[in-house]
């Protein structure tokens, strides 16, 4: 029986099998999709929340198939702020041309709302990396290659009788 345990990425954690018992198939799928609970648990609660939107897209997925199950916990839309946010930004941004309505400028509040065209300009943004994602999984790499051992050494056990 060979089997590997292999933490790849920043959020994911997979298996590689060949020729297996349907037992250990199941457990270890069982053990998977609670570490892939508790990691997602983990990544919610360390997600910056100004509006919460980065967290409504969180998710945590088990894919598995004869020879791989994967647990995975990812980000659905916000890609580019859940990266910026992950491991900082300091690269200077083109913010293109824009419509912006105002009302007020320098304190001093409008008669009515006007709206103006913003010009195109460069930003630089200074974001600090906050490891929400790649933190958590960082924590729990030991206890992640302890349970998948624990079901493997109890297959092996139960195998041996």
């Amino acid at each position: 029986m060979d089997v590997h345990a292999v933490v790849t990425g920043d959020r994911q954690v997979a298996l590689r099998f060949e020729e297996f018992p349907d037992a250990l198939y199941q457990d270890l799928k069982a053990e998977i999709e609670t570490l892939t609970d508790e990691l997602y648990a983990l990544v919610v609660a360390a997600t910056p929340a100004r509006t919460g939107r980065l967290r409504s897209e969180e998710r945590a997925r088990v894919f598995a198939d004869p020879q791989h199950i994967k647990g995975q916990v990812t980000v659905t839309g916000e890609f580019a702020k859940a990266g910026a946010l992950e491991y900082g930004a300091h690269r200077p941004t083109r913010v293109r041309s824009h419509p912006m309505r105002l009302d007020h400028a320098w304190g001093q509040a409008f008669a009515e709302p006007e709206t103006v065209i913003v010009e195109a300009f460069t930003r630089t943004p200074n974001i600090e990396a906050y490891a929400f994602e790649r933190g958590p999984l960082d924590e729990m790499q030991p206890q992640i290659i302890a349970g998948l051992e624990a079901v493997v050494a109890k297959a092996a056990a139960e195998a041996n009788r």
